[in-house]
Protein backbone atom coordinates (compact mmCIF):
# COMPACT_ATOMS: atom_id res chain seq x y z
CA UNK A 1 0.00 0.00 0.00
CA UNK A 2 1.44 3.41 -0.99
CA UNK A 3 2.15 6.17 1.52
CA UNK A 4 -0.56 8.34 -0.06
CA UNK A 5 -3.11 5.57 0.45
CA UNK A 6 -2.02 5.09 4.05
CA UNK A 7 -2.26 8.83 4.67
CA UNK A 8 -5.78 8.85 3.27
CA UNK A 9 -6.95 5.93 5.40
CA UNK A 10 -5.28 6.82 8.68
CA UNK A 11 -5.06 10.62 8.63
CA UNK A 12 -7.33 12.37 6.14
CA UNK A 13 -10.47 10.25 6.57
CA UNK A 14 -10.42 10.22 10.42
CA UNK A 15 -9.69 13.96 10.43
CA UNK A 16 -12.68 14.54 8.14
CA UNK A 17 -14.81 12.50 10.53
CA UNK A 18 -13.78 14.64 13.50
CA UNK A 19 -14.49 17.84 11.55
CA UNK A 20 -17.86 16.37 10.62
CA UNK A 21 -18.74 15.79 14.27
CA UNK A 22 -18.17 19.48 15.03
CA UNK A 23 -20.08 20.50 11.90
CA UNK A 24 -22.90 18.25 13.10
CA UNK A 25 -23.04 20.29 16.31
CA UNK A 26 -23.62 23.40 14.19
CA UNK A 27 -26.23 21.57 12.12
CA UNK A 28 -28.20 20.95 15.30
CA UNK A 29 -28.40 24.72 15.70
CA UNK A 30 -29.49 25.15 12.08
CA UNK A 31 -32.11 22.40 12.36
CA UNK A 32 -33.64 23.89 15.51
CA UNK A 33 -33.43 27.61 14.73
CA UNK A 34 -33.96 28.23 11.02
CA UNK A 35 -37.57 26.93 10.84
CA UNK A 36 -38.36 29.21 13.79
CA UNK A 37 -36.82 32.25 12.13
CA UNK A 38 -34.02 32.49 14.73
CA UNK A 39 -30.44 33.53 14.04
CA UNK A 40 -27.90 30.70 13.89
CA UNK A 41 -25.14 33.06 15.06
CA UNK A 42 -26.56 34.48 18.28
CA UNK A 43 -27.29 33.90 21.07
CA UNK A 44 -25.11 31.01 22.16
CA UNK A 45 -26.57 27.53 22.39
CA UNK A 46 -29.25 27.23 25.06
CA UNK A 47 -31.47 24.64 26.70
CA UNK A 48 -34.73 24.48 24.74
CA UNK A 49 -36.67 23.95 28.00
CA UNK A 50 -35.32 26.49 30.50
CA UNK A 51 -33.54 28.61 27.83
CA UNK A 52 -30.37 28.95 29.92
CA UNK A 53 -27.32 29.61 27.74
CA UNK A 54 -24.86 26.74 27.87
CA UNK A 55 -21.27 27.04 29.02
CA UNK A 56 -18.61 25.99 26.51
CA UNK A 57 -17.95 22.72 28.30
CA UNK A 58 -21.66 21.84 28.06
CA UNK A 59 -21.53 22.15 24.30
CA UNK A 60 -18.67 19.81 23.34
CA UNK A 61 -19.98 17.44 20.64
CA UNK A 62 -20.80 13.93 21.92
CA UNK A 63 -18.80 14.40 25.13
CA UNK A 64 -21.10 16.89 26.87
CA UNK A 65 -24.30 14.99 26.13
CA UNK A 66 -22.74 11.79 27.46
CA UNK A 67 -21.27 13.45 30.56
CA UNK A 68 -24.58 15.14 31.40
CA UNK A 69 -26.43 11.85 30.77
CA UNK A 70 -28.68 13.52 28.23
CA UNK A 71 -30.15 16.07 30.65
CA UNK A 72 -29.89 19.81 31.20
CA UNK A 73 -27.68 20.65 34.19
CA UNK A 74 -30.15 23.29 35.42
CA UNK A 75 -33.70 22.05 34.81
CA UNK A 76 -32.79 18.34 34.52
CA UNK A 77 -35.11 17.96 31.54
CA UNK A 78 -34.07 15.38 28.90
CA UNK A 79 -32.00 16.58 25.95
CA UNK A 80 -32.98 14.73 22.79
CA UNK A 81 -30.67 11.95 21.65
CA UNK A 82 -31.07 13.50 18.20
CA UNK A 83 -28.21 15.89 19.00
CA UNK A 84 -25.40 13.33 19.37
CA UNK A 85 -26.90 11.20 16.59
CA UNK A 86 -26.75 14.14 14.16
CA UNK A 87 -23.12 14.74 15.16
CA UNK A 88 -22.24 11.08 14.63
CA UNK A 89 -24.10 10.90 11.30
CA UNK A 90 -22.38 14.03 10.01
CA UNK A 91 -18.99 12.73 11.08
CA UNK A 92 -19.63 9.41 9.33
CA UNK A 93 -20.85 11.12 6.15
CA UNK A 94 -17.75 13.35 6.07
CA UNK A 95 -15.44 10.37 6.53
CA UNK A 96 -17.17 8.30 3.83
CA UNK A 97 -17.36 11.19 1.38
CA UNK A 98 -13.69 12.04 1.90
CA UNK A 99 -12.76 8.40 1.35
CA UNK A 100 -14.87 8.22 -1.82
CA UNK A 101 -13.20 11.34 -3.23
CA UNK A 102 -9.71 10.21 -2.15
CA UNK A 103 -9.17 13.18 0.14
CA UNK A 104 -9.13 15.77 -2.66
CA UNK A 105 -10.30 19.37 -2.40
CA UNK A 106 -13.48 18.33 -4.20
CA UNK A 107 -14.25 16.09 -1.22
CA UNK A 108 -14.63 19.21 0.94
CA UNK A 109 -17.33 20.51 -1.42
CA UNK A 110 -19.17 17.20 -1.27
CA UNK A 111 -18.94 17.21 2.52
CA UNK A 112 -20.69 20.58 2.51
CA UNK A 113 -23.42 19.11 0.30
CA UNK A 114 -23.79 16.15 2.66
CA UNK A 115 -24.10 18.46 5.67
CA UNK A 116 -26.66 20.62 3.88
CA UNK A 117 -28.71 17.56 2.98
CA UNK A 118 -28.69 16.38 6.59
CA UNK A 119 -29.94 19.79 7.75
CA UNK A 120 -32.69 20.04 5.13
CA UNK A 121 -33.76 16.44 5.60
CA UNK A 122 -34.06 16.59 9.38
CA UNK A 123 -35.98 19.86 9.28
CA UNK A 124 -38.44 18.21 6.90
CA UNK A 125 -38.65 15.02 8.94
CA UNK A 126 -39.45 17.20 11.93
CA UNK A 127 -42.66 18.22 10.19
CA UNK A 128 -41.48 21.74 9.29
CA UNK A 129 -40.59 23.24 5.93
CA UNK A 130 -36.89 23.78 5.37
CA UNK A 131 -36.19 27.40 4.36
CA UNK A 132 -34.83 27.49 0.81
CA UNK A 133 -31.97 29.63 2.14
CA UNK A 134 -30.45 26.56 3.84
CA UNK A 135 -30.17 24.62 0.58
CA UNK A 136 -29.17 27.71 -1.40
CA UNK A 137 -26.32 28.77 0.88
CA UNK A 138 -25.04 25.22 1.30
CA UNK A 139 -25.15 24.42 -2.42
CA UNK A 140 -23.53 27.72 -3.40
CA UNK A 141 -20.67 27.21 -0.93
CA UNK A 142 -20.17 23.60 -2.01
CA UNK A 143 -20.24 24.51 -5.70
CA UNK A 144 -17.59 27.18 -5.15
CA UNK A 145 -15.30 24.64 -3.45
CA UNK A 146 -15.93 22.04 -6.17
CA UNK A 147 -15.15 24.56 -8.91
CA UNK A 148 -11.90 25.60 -7.23
CA UNK A 149 -10.88 22.00 -6.51
CA UNK A 150 -11.88 20.75 -9.94
CA UNK A 151 -10.05 23.57 -11.68
CA UNK A 152 -6.96 23.04 -9.54
CA UNK A 153 -6.88 19.34 -10.42
CA UNK A 154 -8.03 19.96 -14.02
CA UNK A 155 -11.07 17.76 -13.54
CA UNK A 156 -13.18 19.70 -15.99
CA UNK A 157 -15.83 16.99 -16.34
CA UNK A 158 -16.58 17.39 -12.63
CA UNK A 159 -16.66 21.17 -12.94
CA UNK A 160 -19.02 21.17 -15.92
CA UNK A 161 -21.17 18.38 -14.50
CA UNK A 162 -21.60 20.18 -11.19
CA UNK A 163 -22.66 23.38 -12.95
CA UNK A 164 -25.10 21.57 -15.23
CA UNK A 165 -26.48 19.47 -12.38
CA UNK A 166 -27.03 22.54 -10.22
CA UNK A 167 -28.83 24.28 -13.09
CA UNK A 168 -31.09 21.25 -13.58
CA UNK A 169 -31.81 21.05 -9.85
CA UNK A 170 -32.66 24.76 -9.77
CA UNK A 171 -34.99 24.33 -12.76
CA UNK A 172 -36.75 21.38 -11.13
CA UNK A 173 -37.17 23.36 -7.91
CA UNK A 174 -38.58 26.35 -9.81
CA UNK A 175 -41.09 24.14 -11.62
CA UNK A 176 -42.32 22.56 -8.40
CA UNK A 177 -42.59 25.94 -6.74
CA UNK A 178 -44.52 27.34 -9.71
CA UNK A 179 -46.96 24.43 -9.57
CA UNK A 180 -47.40 24.61 -5.78
CA UNK A 181 -46.24 28.05 -4.50
CA UNK A 182 -47.47 27.52 -0.94
CA UNK A 183 -46.00 24.03 -0.62
CA UNK A 184 -49.33 22.44 0.32
CA UNK A 185 -48.76 19.17 -1.52
CA UNK A 186 -46.80 16.86 0.85
CA UNK A 187 -45.30 15.05 -2.15
CA UNK A 188 -43.23 18.15 -2.87
CA UNK A 189 -42.02 18.85 0.65
CA UNK A 190 -38.25 19.10 0.71
CA UNK A 191 -38.07 20.37 -2.87
CA UNK A 192 -35.17 22.70 -2.05
CA UNK A 193 -33.03 19.54 -1.71
CA UNK A 194 -33.19 19.27 -5.51
CA UNK A 195 -30.51 21.98 -5.61
CA UNK A 196 -28.25 19.86 -3.44
CA UNK A 197 -28.93 16.67 -5.39
CA UNK A 198 -28.31 18.36 -8.73
CA UNK A 199 -24.88 19.65 -7.72
CA UNK A 200 -24.04 16.33 -6.03
CA UNK A 201 -24.98 14.02 -8.92
CA UNK A 202 -23.79 16.24 -11.76
CA UNK A 203 -20.17 16.04 -10.72
CA UNK A 204 -20.20 12.25 -10.41
CA UNK A 205 -20.76 11.51 -14.09
CA UNK A 206 -23.46 10.06 -16.30
CA UNK A 207 -23.43 6.52 -14.89
CA UNK A 208 -23.74 7.71 -11.31
CA UNK A 209 -26.45 10.21 -12.21
CA UNK A 210 -28.42 7.54 -14.06
CA UNK A 211 -28.18 5.19 -11.08
CA UNK A 212 -29.24 7.99 -8.77
CA UNK A 213 -32.28 8.87 -10.88
CA UNK A 214 -33.30 5.21 -11.04
CA UNK A 215 -32.97 4.90 -7.26
CA UNK A 216 -34.97 8.09 -6.80
CA UNK A 217 -37.83 6.74 -8.89
CA UNK A 218 -37.92 3.41 -7.06
CA UNK A 219 -37.83 4.96 -3.57
CA UNK A 220 -40.33 7.69 -4.42
CA UNK A 221 -42.79 5.18 -5.86
CA UNK A 222 -42.27 2.89 -2.88
CA UNK A 223 -43.05 5.77 -0.50
CA UNK A 224 -46.17 6.55 -2.52
CA UNK A 225 -47.26 2.92 -2.35
CA UNK A 226 -46.64 2.88 1.39
CA UNK A 227 -48.67 6.05 1.89
CA UNK A 228 -51.52 4.58 -0.17
CA UNK A 229 -51.51 1.33 1.82
CA UNK A 230 -51.54 3.15 5.15
CA UNK A 231 -54.30 5.48 3.95
CA UNK A 232 -56.45 2.44 3.14
CA UNK A 233 -55.66 0.96 6.54
CA UNK A 234 -56.55 4.21 8.29
CA UNK A 235 -59.90 4.31 6.52
CA UNK A 236 -60.64 0.73 7.57
CA UNK A 237 -60.01 1.55 11.25
CA UNK A 238 -61.79 4.89 11.10
CA UNK A 239 -58.78 7.23 11.29
CA UNK A 240 -59.37 10.21 8.95
CA UNK A 241 -55.80 11.09 8.07
CA UNK A 242 -52.18 10.09 8.19
CA UNK A 243 -49.06 12.18 8.49
CA UNK A 244 -45.98 12.76 10.67
CA UNK A 245 -48.25 13.39 13.67
CA UNK A 246 -50.54 10.44 12.99
CA UNK A 247 -48.21 7.49 13.19
CA UNK A 248 -46.94 7.20 9.62
CA UNK A 249 -43.22 6.51 9.17
CA UNK A 250 -41.12 9.57 8.40
CA UNK A 251 -39.78 8.08 5.17
CA UNK A 252 -43.33 7.78 3.87
CA UNK A 253 -44.49 11.14 5.19
CA UNK A 254 -41.67 12.92 3.32
CA UNK A 255 -41.26 10.92 0.08
CA UNK A 256 -39.29 13.46 -1.94
CA UNK A 257 -36.62 14.07 0.68
CA UNK A 258 -36.30 10.32 1.33
CA UNK A 259 -35.90 9.55 -2.37
CA UNK A 260 -33.32 12.30 -2.86
CA UNK A 261 -31.25 11.12 0.11
CA UNK A 262 -31.26 7.54 -1.18
CA UNK A 263 -30.36 8.68 -4.70
CA UNK A 264 -27.41 10.71 -3.43
CA UNK A 265 -26.03 7.73 -1.51
CA UNK A 266 -26.38 5.38 -4.47
CA UNK A 267 -24.86 7.83 -6.95
CA UNK A 268 -21.82 8.33 -4.70
CA UNK A 269 -21.22 4.58 -4.50
CA UNK A 270 -21.60 4.11 -8.25
CA UNK A 271 -19.58 7.21 -9.14
CA UNK A 272 -16.59 6.40 -6.96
Amino acid sequence: MTSDRLSLLFVTVPLAGVVGIFVGSFLNVVIYRTPRGLSVAAPRSFCPTCERQLNWWENVPLVSWTALRGRCRTCCQPISIRYPLVELATGASFALTTWAWHGTIIAAGYCVLAATMIAVGLIEYGGQRAPVSVATVGTALALAVILVGGGWQERWATVVGSLVGTAIGLTAYALLRHRDPEGRDPRGHGRSALLIAGCWSGGLGLAATTAGVACWMVVYLACGAGAWAMARQSVSVGSPQLGPDHGSPLVVAAPLITAIAAAMAVSLVVGR
